[in-house]
């Protein structure tokens, strides 16, 4: 009788913590714009206030099909309305040069090749984000040249090879054989020679290059230092901010969506929001993504035995925040309420009156295995203190029939 009551007593606890609520329901109705997956994906609900922000954050799960389509869809939509002058890329210093030279048509590297050991994994071998950045250099290559932007580079160095090429391609000859071919070495020689070789060169390079060295320098020089990703971008970042004036610029940045959680000062989003040296605390924003019944790419080393698809380096994971075995989010019922499968939807949750101003429902997480880095709530923060708007998508690997093979 006793494992019946604490069986009923759970079974209770799961109906009623699945369940939506009136009030969040009826606010989500007059906030949220569905778009399904067959549409553009453009969003006609974004107000004269959300454009008045100078740094836009769209936060995504790398893995899911449709991220890089969220990525593409909302630059494109934001550069159309506010001219984006700065493309932010989770990217380092190198791959950054080449890829900017991608999109110029200027440079003939192979994408894969600059790609290659980009951080984030499945960003070097998924067909569709290098498709994202086939259609960004077609998009850029149409531009007015008053429209066209500059894409920066702000994470740590993951390609010492593609750097030793570029350091090459900007040093003058008689230094390239004095270029270490070990990381460890490379380090090193930023830090004792890179420096006076700079300081002896300084009149005889042009001022992009020789910035350009400068910043080379400082990643290296500090990339054992650092070992904090967010803490480096967050760096990279305010050294850009201050070298090249972005006060005024419009930015605009497509990360993981942990480094775009304003609410944690220890993320890229909230170092950058806490710094009172740059205006950001009142003039940014961030938009997350979440996803039910789609799919993810993962390595199958980072998943228990059980769940690994046998004999593959790479697993197809069911991925949906409202499983209550892996990760569920309270409130996504409500999320689900409102959508329709098959879409891409975005919720504003920081309107006038909205009851995630006060509470945390929709960003608190509950699991009972944990297989990815999870983030607690902190006291006395609110949903909205972490991103104010959420693309919600659902069936996120949905194809239409005519498009099945």
């Amino acid at each position: 009788m006793k494992n019946f009551t604490t069986f009923s007593f759970l079974i209770l606890i799961v109906v009623l913590t699945s369940c939506s609520s009136r009030k969040y329901v009826s606010y989500l109705k007059d906030h949220t714009e569905v778009v399904e997956m067959t549409d553009t994906l453009q969003f006609n609900s974004l107000d004269k206030t959300f454009y008045k922000n100078k740094l836009f954050l769209v936060g995504e799960v790398h893995e899911v099909a449709s991220s890089p389509r969220i990525d593409y869809a909302m630059f494109a939509q934001l550069n159309e309305k506010v001219n984006i002058d700065i493309y932010l890329a989770e990217m380092d210093i190198a791959q950054g040069y080449y890829l900017q030279k991608y999109l110029e048509g200027s440079d003939d590297r192979q994408l894969k090749d600059i790609l290659k050991k980009w951080v984030v994994y499945i960003g070097s071998i998924s067909e569709e984000y290098r498709n994202k950045w086939v259609k960004m250099r077609a998009y850029y290559a149409q531009l007015p040249e008053a429209y066209k932007f500059k894409l920066v580079a702000i994470d740590k160095i993951s390609d010492f090879n593609l750097l030793r090429e570029l350091l090459k391609e900007k040093l003058p000859t008689a230094y390239h054989s004095a270029i270490p071919v070990s990381e460890e070495a490379l380090i090193a020689w930023s830090e004792a020679e890179l420096k006076t070789i700079l300081e002896t060169e300084v009149l005889e390079l042009a001022t992009e290059d020789a910035r350009l060295l400068k910043n080379i320098q400082f990643n290296l020089a500090n990339h054992k230092n650092i070992r904090s990703r967010d803490q480096f971008m967050y760096l990279n970042f305010k050294r850009y901010y201050t070298q090249n004036e972005w006060k005024d610029e419009n930015i605009y940045g497509g990360f993981g969506f942990a480094h775009t959680l304003q609410a944690y000062d220890y993320m890229l989003a909230g170092r950058i929001k806490n710094d009172t040296s740059m205006p950001y605390f009142d003039k940014m924003v961030s938009m997350n993504a979440l996803y039910v019944d789609s799919r993810l790419t993962v390595d199958s080393r980072a998943l228990p035995k059980f769940m690994q698809d046998k004999g593959e380096d790479f697993t197809r994971f069911k991925y949906s925040q409202d499983n209550r075995l892996f990760m569920y989010i309270q409130g996504i019922a409500d999320y689900k309420r409102i959508t329709e499968p098959n879409s891409i939807s975005l919720l504003k949750l920081d309107a006038k009156d909205s009851p995630y101003l006060n509470s945390t429902r929709g960003t608190k997480v509950k699991k009972l295995i944990t297989i990815w880095e999870g983030y607690d709530i902190l006291e006395g923060t609110v949903t909205t203190d972490y991103a104010q708007y959420v693309f919600f998508v659902r069936n996120a690997d949905w194809i239409r029939p005519d498009e099945r093979i």
